[in-house]
């Protein structure tokens, strides 16, 4: 080979390396330079993950701005799915269940439970300050494994509001399916009460960032890039007052009773308490299946929301509506006397007992109301079409749902002549039905608050609006419609209504300074003893609050749900507990 083949050989071999370089400088120039942020762009993709951060929710406060519900935030210590293998924990999971000492079958229990809905698994739910440390100093050691921030409800009263504000629960698959575009596994939502009812509001709307991710999944960039911002949630003022319903609670103590207490003059709840209840903080995500296990088959079901879900026989409250239907109808006078009361009467060839054994003697209708009288009202009730009944019923808000906001309201039942020929077959019932129908048993169900809704629509005159638990964001009212009696009967149902309290079987509601309207009761029980009932409205002569009580099992309604009426009223009246000791009244066995 000659030299000037070797120089030509030289010659191209430089022209390859330098046209090689001068590509590879073109190259780098046009991916630094000109086509920087695109390549910027493509490397942070692959190196970033995507999170969904969830929005602070709404707060709760009462009436007068005290917090009944809030945030606390806490730090979650989670691991992937994949953890769980066939053969059982991997070697990360074992090493977390040995470092932290939990016992093992029920660890992998519970995260087995969760691995169905989620992809990243709570090991060790509000971690202690040392076991998050031992996951920060050890994560190059345990891939997949995080510590995850977020806020728990706290409810800072515990039972005392649980069945009226509710609590927040895991999302099931039903809710998950129709709101898929709002949540996600894992989120929790309002269950029961206000929580439930005002969920659009209080959850906000979650935010999504862009992290900076290294290997192993962990955050390792300091900026991260928000696609959407984090709307907290809208807080919540309730028209129930904290001061009222601990008084409330405190005079139905440990018993099973329910009550609800009404502005007369906006509808706005004061008060509802529903004993027993339970702690709504252990429902958001620390609920173990022992303890969830316990309160699903306690026999006092503490999680029934007797407010708007149980159903009672009215008994003897439900004469005030039988007074009026008659009035209305022409049927009786206000001042009209019937047969007196020998303890019971006669119809159909069947005996029909009055509470009180020796009877009542003759009564006009005032002195029937004041009371209870039985007979009396067995001889009214025979009047009365099944019909004409119901529908002064229904007028008042029985047999039909009276909030807009707890979709679990129960309505109740009002029987008319449709419904008995549904039951009992066309032509196969008779006027005897009346008879109970008219001292408020036999088919007829109510719910507590619909009967704090009667007296609150005596006391104004059918203006009160139905029931709201909601004062902020002012929720969609519906007007009451015009009740079908006149303003003097009205009028004179109020007064028997007091004279009830002051001379009647409502003794025990008194008050040293402000007059008070009631009327008692005493449902029969087919299951126990027969519970007690009292509901009543003050002042008598402008009323301002409504108050309906019912204790199960407890007997009669003026001696055991008319001390509880007493309480409330004297603390909503700020009157001195020394000068307004609830008067002690005896009433013959059997009595309303």
């Amino acid at each position: 080979m000659g030299d000037s083949d070797i120089t030509v050989r030289h010659a191209l071999l430089r022209t390859i390396i330098i046209v090689a370089f001068a590509i590879l400088v073109v190259n780098l120039f046009q991916m630094t330079v000109i086509r920087h942020r695109f390549w910027q762009g493509q490397a942070l993709e692959n190196r970033q993950d995507r999170f969904r951060v969830r929005a602070p929710r709404g707060r709760i406060y009462d009436r007068d701005g005290a917090l009944l519900a809030a945030n606390l935030y806490i730090a979650d210590i989670t691991v992937p799915r994949k953890c769980l293998t066939p053969a059982g924990p991997d070697s990360t999971l074992n090493r977390l269940i040995e470092w932290f000492g939990l016992d093992r079958w029920e660890t992998i229990d519970k995260l087995q439970q969760q691995a169905a809905r989620k992809d990243q698994l709570v090991l060790v739910s509000d971690a202690s300050p040392a076991r998050i440390f031992t996951v920060e100093e050890r994560g190059r050691d345990l891939p997949g494994v995080k510590v995850v921030t977020h806020s728990r409800r706290q409810y800072l009263f515990g039972p005392l509001f649980a069945h009226s504000l509710g609590y927040l629960g895991e999302i099931g698959p039903a809710d998950l399916d129709s709101t898929k575009s709002i949540y996600t596994q894992g989120d929790y939502i309002g269950k029961m009460g206000v929580e439930e009812a005002m969920e659009p509001a209080l959850r906000g709307t979650a935010g999504i960032k862009l992290e900076e991710v290294n290997a192993s999944g962990r955050v390792v960039g300091q900026h991260p890039v928000w696609v959407r911002d984090v709307v907290a949630g809208t807080d919540v003022h309730v028209t129930m007052s904290l001061k009222l319903q601990q008084r409330l609670a405190a005079a139905i103590g440990d018993r099973p009773a329910c009550a609800v207490a009404v502005d007369t003059r906006t509808g706005e709840v004061l008060a509802a308490y529903s004993n027993p209840g339970f702690d709504p903080n252990i429902m958001g995500g620390s609920l173990t299946t022992k303890q969830w296990n316990e309160l699903i088959t306690n026999p006092d079901k503490p999680l029934f929301n007797r407010i708007t879900q149980a159903t009672y026989p009215p008994a003897s409250l439900f004469k005030t509506i039988t007074s009026l239907a008659g009035l209305s109808g022409g049927h009786i006078a206000m001042d009209s006397v019937l047969d007196g009361c020998g303890g019971g009467w006669t119809f159909g060839g069947r005996y029909f007992r009055c509470w009180k054994k020796g009877g009542h003697g003759a009564l006009n209708h005032t002195g029937a109301m004041m009371n209870s009288c039985d007979t009396f009202y067995y001889q009214l009730g025979v009047r009365l079409q099944v019909d004409e009944l119901a529908a002064a019923a229904r007028s008042m808000g029985l047999g039909a749902r009276v909030t807009t906001e707890f979709d679990d309201e129960v309505k109740g039942n009002v029987p008319d002549s449709a419904w008995y020929d549904r039951h009992m077959g066309k032509g196969k019932w008779s006027r005897g039905v009346l008879m109970n129908t008219s001292i408020g048993q036999g088919e007829l169900l109510v719910t507590p608050i619909q009967m704090a809704v009667v007296a609150g629509r005596i006391a104004s005159g059918g203006r009160m609006p139905d029931p709201t638990f909601v004062k902020d964001p002012a929720p969609v009212r519906r007007q009451p419609k015009a009740l079908p009696f006149r303003a003097e009967h009205l009028s004179w149902l109020r007064e028997a209504m007091r004279r009830t309290v002051s001379d009647g079987t409502g003794r025990a509601a008194r008050l040293k300074t402000v007059s008070v309207a009631g009327k008692t009761g005493t449902a029969q029980n087919p299951h126990g003893d027969d519970h007690a009932w009292f509901m009543c409205f003050a002042p008598a002569e402008a009323p301002e609050v409504a108050l309906a009580i019912i204790v199960e099992n407890a007997g009669h309604g003026g001696t055991e749900a008319g001390p509880i009426a007493h309480a409330f009223l004297a603390s909503y009246f700020h009157e001195d507990e020394a000068d307004s000791v609830a008067v002690p009244v005896e009433i013959p066995e059997g009595a309303d």
